[in-house]
């Protein structure tokens, strides 16, 4: 059944099947209020982290230099912080099964803290030379400088939605070794 109201004066003609969705207006300031604006959800970013290793002139072997190093750097060891279009930061570490954070709508930025890689190094030995290459996968693209070093991964967010924002870091290893099992 629709039931339609007439109007008089300055109100006007409504249904009962859009009465949700109008606009209604205050008497008092004339300011209009949506009524479905207090209802809307946050927009949710899942950050997951994802540690990978690249191995070259590894002894005993690059395989097992990977394996040593995987086994010895954890996706949590890496802090990360997403900041919204509103200056809202979330700082928190690394996970590869993600970290999920509440934005406003509208662009984000996700950030990552360097990683020291002195302590896996001097495990490797004196020779080895760890360096480590980011990117960014998902809903959101990876921003580099000049020389092509990762800098933020960025995107853009609608009230509502859920997207996910992969931070990938390639340790490369050159002349690593793996040291001794006990």
């Amino acid at each position: 059944m629709l039931i339609n109201t007439v109007s008089i004066g300055a109100y006007g003609q409504m249904s009962m099947e859009s009465y949700a969705q109008i606009n209604s207006t205050n008497e008092s300031d004339r300011k209009s209020v949506n009524s479905t604006d207090t209802k809307e959800s946050t927009a949710r970013l899942n950050v997951t982290k994802t540690v990978l290793c690249d191995s070259s002139l590894g002894i005993p072997s690059d395989e097992s230099v990977c394996k040593f190093v995987l086994d010895n750097v954890d996706a949590n060891q890496f802090d990360l912080i997403v900041t919204d279009n509103q200056s809202q930061t979330n700082s928190f570490q690394g996970s590869s099964n993600g970290t999920i954070i509440s934005l406003n709508k509208g662009n984000y930025t996700v950030k990552e803290n360097s990683f020291n890689t002195m302590d896996i190094e001097n495990q490797l030995g004196e020779t080895a030379i760890v360096t480590i290459d980011t990117d960014a996968n998902g809903d959101c693209v990876g921003q580099f400088n000049q020389v092509d070093d990762f800098e933020t991964a960025t995107g853009s967010i609608e009230q509502g939605q859920t997207q996910v924002c992969e931070i990938i870091n390639t340790l490369s290893v050159t002349e690593g070794s793996s040291p001794e099992e006990p």
